[in-house]
């Protein structure tokens, strides 16, 4: 009986994702800390990273994830900014 090609790939996603927030997870998170105001801003950025990890076809084609990430916090940190001086215009 073998197992189907799709459930191995979702298997080896999951364990790659797993690696990367062990991996990554304490120093992304500080990093976000220290761009953003508030705790709560730090946790949501950091949860929309690993969402769009998740959303990634195949990670292991990644070839720096570490940079992939801190990419990524960056982008959300400015979008935040960027929404609140939005809302602070109108």
């Amino acid at each position: 009986m073998s197992i189907p090609l799709g459930h191995i790939m979702a298997e080896k996603k999951s364990r790659s994702i797993t690696e990367t927030v062990t991996q990554f997870g304490d120093k992304l998170l500080g990093f976000v800390r220290q761009k953003v105001n508030s705790e709560e801003d730090a946790e949501d950025i950091l949860q929309d990273i690993w969402y769009q990890l998740t959303r990634l076809n195949d990670i292991e084609e990644l070839e720096n994830i570490g940079a992939w990430l801190y990419r990524v916090a960056r982008n959300k940190i400015v979008d935040g900014y960027r929404k609140k001086t939005t809302d602070s215009l109108e």
